[in-house]
């Protein structure tokens, strides 16, 4: 029999499967900036990245750390960077972690090196996805990463599909420069045949301080909005996006979230952010972040002195962001906290806090208006 919860009911029953859920937190996903050298200086570079670290770890060090990662759960690998293609190792380090470690392996790039022969080898090594880099249509990547290279990257999405790479994605920052460019974005991929990726600009990086091209909540309310009703005609695969809000009006999700039977792990049931409980970063010199910035006071632990299973289980920051009771401001007073629990990458770019509330997110919690259900079947 349907009935509806009522926010404090909804709050209740999320709290307590969360708190199962991150009982036993599993680093399963990584992304791995493998080196800061890039030869591009795209303006909104979330790592500003520009030459290698003097202590990148050494290829052997590498396998070192795929051996620790792997050994505590690790099953998915990101390689970013920087730009991960200039590292002569990095084919090597590919075929390691995916035939020998068994990932899931993936690989970021700015797409300005992914020539047929290069993906080719790529495919060799074992890659199971590529993400190229393309910041909006030819004028506004460009202005963003400079002149010609977006169609560097549009020839190298064609290149990855041509060599018959199981995923490959466009993945797009967006921002007031490219915000009504989305429609048109979503077109090309879908001509291209690969999927399609978006995340937001967030005042990080070299573009540290400065909110000026940031969408705004509405903005992001109806980006949302748009691309949660495109994945009903396409499918969540095809179109991925930082939808954390938009369960505040997704019914399905909403009831599976609801449902005290479905408890498993972000791929089961509705959780948001996983950063701290299934996914983290590692930085070039090989120390363990989480919050998906790569800052100093994000670091928990040091891989090439400690193991991963060591670092995840003894962090106090981790801890602090698998306890959701301990937000802040607005996140802290939502009932959707156990679900959504807003964008920490966001909130601390924005307001200097880790468990800030969310700038970006235009939710009203009903907790605070009192209403008397959430019109979703338990």
């Amino acid at each position: 029999m349907n009935q509806d919860l009522s926010p404090q009911d909804f709050l209740n029953i999320t709290r307590e499967k969360f708190r199962k859920m991150v009982k036993e937190p599993k680093p399963l996903t990584c992304w791995y900036s493998i080196t800061e050298e890039c030869d591009l200086s795209c303006k909104f570079c979330f790592a500003d990245s520009a030459e290698p670290l003097e202590d990148e770890l050494t290829t052997r060090e590498v396998y070192a750390l795929l051996d620790n990662i792997a050994e505590a759960g690790t099953q998915a690998i990101v390689f970013g960077g920087g730009e991960p293609t200039l590292r002569e190792d990095l084919l090597d380090i590919i075929k390691y972690a995916a035939r020998a470690k068994e990932m899931f392996v993936a690989l970021n790039t700015h797409g300005q090196w992914l020539d047929s022969k290069y993906v080719r080898r790529l495919v060799n090594a074992g890659i199971s996805q590529v993400k190229v880099s393309v910041d909006g249509l030819k004028e506004s990547h460009d202005w963003n990463r400079g002149e010609g290279t977006f169609e560097k990257c549009i020839q190298s999405l064609k290149n990855c599909v041509d060599a018959g790479i199981e995923s490959v994605i466009w993945i797009a920052t967006i921002s007031q420069l490219n915000y009504e460019e989305i429609p048109q974005m979503l077109k090309l991929a879908r001509d291209l045949g690969v999927d399609i990726g978006m995340v937001q600009l967030f005042c990080g990086g070299r573009w540290k301080g400065r909110r000026d091209l940031m969408l705004t909540r509405g903005q992001t309310r109806d980006w949302q909005r748009y691309l949660f009703e495109q994945t009903k005609i396409y499918g969540c695969e095809c179109i991925q996006f930082e939808d954390r809000y938009q369960i505040c009006e997704d019914e399905c999700a909403l009831r599976v979230a609801g449902s005290p039977h479905r408890i498993g792990d972000f791929r089961d049931t509705p959780c948001g952010c996983i950063s701290g409980i299934w996914q983290y970063v590692i930085n070039a010199s090989g120390k363990v972040v989480v919050g998906d910035i790569i800052a100093p006071d994000h670091e928990i632990g040091d891989l090439r002195k400690q193991s991963l299973s060591e670092v995840w289980h003894n962090s106090e920051l981790a801890n602090l962001l698998r306890d959701r009771d301990k937000l802040k401001g607005k996140c802290g007073r939502c009932e959707l906290r156990f679900v959504c629990g807003g964008c920490r990458r966001m909130a601390y770019s924005v307001t200097g806090d880790i468990m800030a509330a969310d700038p970006q997110c235009w939710y009203k919690p009903k907790l605070e208006e009192g209403t008397k259900n959430m019109n979703i079947a338990a």
